[in-house]
């Protein structure tokens, strides 16, 4: 019993030194390195179904690259853009960000963002020349480049099947047909706009307005019109070219009776319950059509209403902290890059990728919506690209909704936002005069 307990007393003692000796040797250098990741910020405003989807890729390139750590912070887009504008200007800007294609002039003009075009030719770049011209021209300013496009994203038709056929908006083969210039559209909305009940009001429409900036945009192009003179330093939104496409629509509307009035029909959702032939929304819209089970609905490029092959079209752009360098910059260069790589997996979930060698890949022509919509992208047009986006975009939206509404004629709610407007542009010119030395 005595030789168990000194035995037992012994080796106490032995395991007490050694514990002792591990702690003494805790701050010592072994010699070895410990791993060291460089940590990498990545802001964007991808709230819903595209969140899953851009943080599979996240969380996949972070096991792929052990020595880099993205953190990902999402924000919704209505404030997320004066959070990203006022970190840049504190020196506090994620190093890599998304900015749409549209919004990118005030972060190019306050020197946020970082120009690529070192990055795109490096030794680890890309092929300028794999991306549409419009695409990559989107993106440039006095022959530099300041983001890495990720997609694009028109507004394109969708298109209920199920009204066509009950319509006889048929091909040859019984197939839905959907209209492919003005007359095929008036005749599908004259065919499916209906009283289904009985009570004297229309409660089927062969079109109704979705988001009314993207809608009206691509109309007053369609129509030859122009937002801007060339130097930007005049809004000409009153054109003839612009009235006559608001009148246009606003006669469908409250003398023709075949589109609803704004104010009295939820469009997208009627869209989804089968009470809608024809809407033309965006591409990112699809992940709620995928999830539905019950329409048979169909996708196809916009129909040519007016003169000029025309369509709304935004892009999702990787920016860069604008004094990004050494291993944080390859880091951010390499991440930004995988993005564009796996650009197909981020097109799945409703989305078209940026670059053309991945459009000509099979697994792209699988995606039915995607590459009907891609087909549009020789004539895609973006917002123009003014400092003073957020405030012509607000002049814009409420002159379209005005005008459809028939509250003021076309004429007016047009020339009011075009002398709003130019209000904008002095005020913006008198304070670059102010702030030159």
């Amino acid at each position: 019993m005595f030789c168990i307990r000194k035995l037992t007393t012994f080796i106490s003692l032995i395991l007490l030194i050694l514990f002792i000796s591990l702690l003494a040797n805790c701050g010592k250098s072994t010699g070895i390195k410990p791993s060291r990741k460089v940590v990498i910020r990545f802001w964007n405003g991808f709230t819903g179904p595209d969140g899953r989807t851009i943080l599979r890729l996240v969380k996949r390139f972070n096991r792929e690259n052990p020595d880099v750590q993205v953190l990902m912070q999402r924000m919704d887009w209505g404030v997320y853009y004066n959070k990203l504008f006022v970190a840049g200007l504190g020196g506090r800007a994620p190093e890599v960000f998304i900015v749409h294609a549209s919004s990118m002039e005030r972060f190019i003009q306050a020197q946020v963002a970082r120009p690529v075009d070192d990055l795109v030719r490096g030794a680890n770049g890309i092929d300028e020349s794999d991306f549409a011209e419009n695409i990559w021209q989107a993106v440039e300013k006095d022959g530099r480049h300041y983001a890495l496009p990720l997609d694009v994203h028109p507004i394109g038709m969708y298109y209920n099947k199920k009204l066509f056929r009950e319509a006889g908006i048929v091909d040859e083969k019984g197939n839905p047909k959907p209209p492919t210039n003005r007359e095929e559209f008036l005749d599908a909305l004259t065919k499916i706009t209906k009283d289904i009940d009985g009570d004297g009001k229309n409660d089927q429409w062969g079109y109704v307005f979705t988001w009314y900036r993207t809608n009206m945009y691509t109309f007053l192009l369609q129509w030859g019109g122009r937002i801007f003179t060339p130097d930007y330093q005049k809004c000409v939104l009153d054109s003839a070219e612009n009235v006559e496409a608001v009148r246009f629509f606003t006669d469908l509307i409250h003398k023709k009776k075949v589109i609803p009035p704004p104010e009295n029909f939820d469009s997208w959702i009627g869209f989804r319950q089968g009470k809608v032939g024809i809407a033309f929304e965006g591409i990112y819209m699809l992940e709620d059509l995928k999830r539905q089970k019950d329409l048979d609905y169909g996708a196809a490029p916009l129909p040519l209403l007016g003169k000029v092959p025309a369509a709304w079209a935004d892009s999702h752009t990787i920016c860069f902290k604008k004094d990004l360098s050494g291993e944080h910059l390859d880091a951010a260069w390499r991440f930004a890059k995988y993005l564009s790589d796996n650009s197909l997996d981020w097109a799945d979930g409703g989305q078209i990728p940026a670059r053309k060698s991945l459009m000509e890949s099979e697994r792209f022509k699988g995606m039915t919506a995607q590459w009907e919509f891609a087909k549009m992208i020789p004539y895609i047009r973006y917002i123009p690209r003014v400092p003073f986006a957020l405030e012509f975009l607000g002049e814009f939206d409420t002159a379209a909704e005005r005008g459809l509404r028939g509250n003021v004629s076309a004429e007016t709610a047009l020339s009011e936002a075009a002398a709003n407007v130019n209000k904008i542009i002095k005020r913006q010119n008198e304070e670059q005069k102010r702030s030159k030395p």
